[in-house]
């Protein structure tokens, strides 16, 4: 997905549906300033980064008993990757020991990270059950 692209989106949504506007007005907004910090062109890459601080915040905006923050989540979700299961993060937890011929939890979740399909939060259970 480009910024055009999710411009495109933003403005099809301002005659829709006002509030799929407004997350994705703050999705683009968030991802340009994200690219602006490291003086870079803004990529997938930005825009995936910011739909994860958006909906880290719309999460926190439903514990908080705002109920509108959820149709915002459920927008913010569409651009992320699909996370692997508890099943299947452990297979790749397993596979990166067998990797690196240990059990160093420090690098272990550093190639977690980097893959961004992974839930560092269940990975960190998996590894210390391990």
């Amino acid at each position: 997905m480009t910024i055009t692209e999710l411009k495109k989106m933003m403005i099809k949504a301002k005659k829709e549906d006002k509030t799929k506007a407004n997350a994705l007005m703050m999705l683009v907004d968030t991802a340009q300033k994200l690219a602006k910090e490291k003086n870079e062109e803004v990529t997938e890459k930005h825009i995936i980064e910011a739909a994860k601080k958006l909906a880290k915040m719309a999460k926190e905006s439903i514990e908080a008993g705002m109920e509108e923050a959820k149709k915002e989540l459920a927008i913010y979700e569409e651009f992320l990757p699909k996370m692997l299961n508890e099943e299947e993060t452990k297979k790749v937890i397993e596979e990166i020991i067998n990797e690196i011929g240990g059990k160093n939890i420090g690098e272990i979740m550093k190639r977690l990270k980097q893959r961004g399909d992974v839930d560092l939060g269940l990975a960190n259970k998996i590894i210390k059950s391990i």
